[in-house]
């Protein structure tokens, strides 16, 4: 199998997690979402790299362990990502931020399987918190730029259905099986 990992991407708040949660009880390797994890240190420090805060710092931090995450996965079976590192690109993009060439040169580097899961926008679902404070539009249009991102690096999207978190999970995996046909 050359290509193992599997993005699972879109707005926040649109159920990622929800589905990476469940492909990790079905004993799949997943990579969890690596904002959250900083976003809980700083707050739980008094810490300001905060995407609302300062945003070009939390980028950078996020980008060093999105490439950590990737280059520490396990190649032999698919493991699937609470988003990739082209998702920074796209946050970036959608906040006017410059992005170092070198970030480019990286995501060239670290290609994943060419097909993209996306969770759309799914009002019923939406709930922010203290570590995701988009509101409902905001989260949609990071949404757009995201997919854009993804298939501007030449990447195709799958739309996941607007279905129960273990029938996206079907669907993902019975896609998955089927592309391997």
């Amino acid at each position: 199998m050359k290509f193992t990992k599997v993005i699972i991407s879109g707005g926040p708040g649109f159920g990622k997690t929800s589905i990476i949660d469940e492909l990790e009880n079905r004993n799949y390797n997943v990579m969890h979402e690596v904002s959250r994890s900083i976003i809980k240190e700083q707050l739980e420090s008094g810490g300001d790299i905060l995407p609302w805060k300062n945003l070009t710092t939390f980028s950078r931090l996020l980008f060093e362990r999105r490439v950590k995450q990737f280059e520490n996965a396990n190649n032999s079976n698919w493991i699937f990502f609470d988003r990739g590192i082209p998702d920074i690109l796209a946050y970036m993009n959608k906040d006017n931020l410059e992005i170092p060439n070198s970030y480019m040169l990286k995501v060239e580097e670290c290609s994943y399987f060419p097909v993209i899961f996306i969770v759309p926008p799914w009002e019923e679902i939406y709930k922010n918190d203290d570590q995701r404070m988009e509101d409902y539009k905001t989260a949609c249009e990071l949404n757009d730029v995201i997919v854009d991102t993804y298939q501007n690096l030449g990447y195709n999207t799958v739309i996941l259905p607007k279905i129960s978190v273990k029938e996206r999970t079907d669907f993902i995996i019975n896609y998955l099986e089927t592309y391997l046909l």
